[in-house]
């Protein structure tokens, strides 16, 4: 689905999502299709609409999620594919497969990210102001009394030390002059798909751990042998010799890809140390040093091919 060098996070959290057409085509074609696309945003199960800006061929939004993002974007590509059968009378895929997903540090970055998706319209010389462009939430931040739908209050907290008169200290931030300020492709993090602190990422590794530690060792080893197959496959090399860590060399270079895709499925720090053999500070290193020993259109290729077995998937899902 979402195919980046760095590795998602999964889990209950804030999420940045941005999501193109099919096909590069237009998600919108009239002004009542934008319409809908807000009522779509605003009524995905679990959810809540924190910001959102839209465009012909992209929309962008950030959801407080109750659930893993999987299955929020699962409901986004129905909700517009309901859109456009409500629309035009048939149904289609509309929104693209691939996108970004970045998990939100909430009370470091969540206020950075609505000024700057709001201020979008203007960086791209759209309009010359934001509150002129009518297809984001600007204009609702912009309300002392904004609609019960969308959650204006986790961004305008962090924005202004008082309760009072909020919408108008956003005006007048708002008001500074526009510039790009955050990486909305890729997050800040070196590892991960995340706007977030390393102490951040820390809790939300341990808050997933505590789920993770219903997994039985087989379940994970089962994974671990899934991972194995995969890049003895794509390096044409035998299995047994993948993991053979008295050949060093192809070890240190081969190994890393694995632990990138089981650290992709969730696998705790703590279960893969325990299959590969080496401690967590190698296995950090061997991330960092990733996308400089394989090249990030090799590793797409093999992530877009990494999917566990029947099995293994449908005993590692907890709820």
């Amino acid at each position: 689905m979402i195919m980046e060098t760095k590795m998602t996070l999964h889990g209950p959290g804030v999420y940045y999502f941005a999501i193109g057409g099919v096909k590069e085509s237009p998600i919108f074609n009239s002004v009542f299709e934008f319409e809908y696309g807000v009522n779509a945003l605003a009524s995905l199960p679990s959810t809540r609409l924190i910001a959102f800006h839209l465009e012909s061929d992209h929309l962008h939004c950030v959801l407080r999620c109750e659930r893993d993002w999987s299955e929020v974007f699962d409901d986004l590509q129905r909700a517009f594919e309901n859109l456009h059968e409500r629309c035009w009378g048939k149904r289609k895929a509309i929104l693209s497969d691939q996108g970004t997903v970045l998990l939100i540090d909430e009370q470091a970055y969540l206020a950075d990210l609505v000024l700057e998706l709001h201020r979008l319209p203007v960086i791209q010389k759209r309009v010359v102001d934001a509150s002129l462009y009518p297809w984001s939430s600007d204009h609702l931040y912009r309300l002392k009394n904004p609609p019960t739908w969308i959650e204006t209050d986790a961004a305008l907290n962090l924005l202004c030390n008082t309760r009072h008169n909020r919408h108008e200290r956003y005006a007048a931030v708002m008001a500074q002059p526009a510039k790009a300020v955050l990486d909305l492709q890729q997050g800040n993090h070196a590892l991960y798909q995340a706007l977030a602190r390393d102490t951040f990422i820390d809790r939300h590794l341990k808050r997933s751990a505590l789920v993770q530690s219903q997994r039985s060792r087989e379940d994970s080893r089962r994974l671990f042998d899934d991972a194995c197959d995969l890049v003895a496959d794509c390096f044409s090399i035998n299995k047994v010799d993948l993991q053979d860590s008295s050949q060093r060399r192809q070890f240190n270079r081969l190994m890393p890809v694995v632990v990138y895709l089981l650290r992709d499925r969730g696998l705790h720090y703590d279960d893969i140390t325990r299959l590969v053999g080496e401690d967590e500070d190698r296995l950090q290193l061997w991330l960092r040093n990733l996308k400089a020993d394989h090249a990030p259109a090799l590793l797409n290729r093999i992530m877009q091919r990494w999917s566990p077995t029947p099995m293994a998937m449908s005993e590692l899902i907890t709820e």
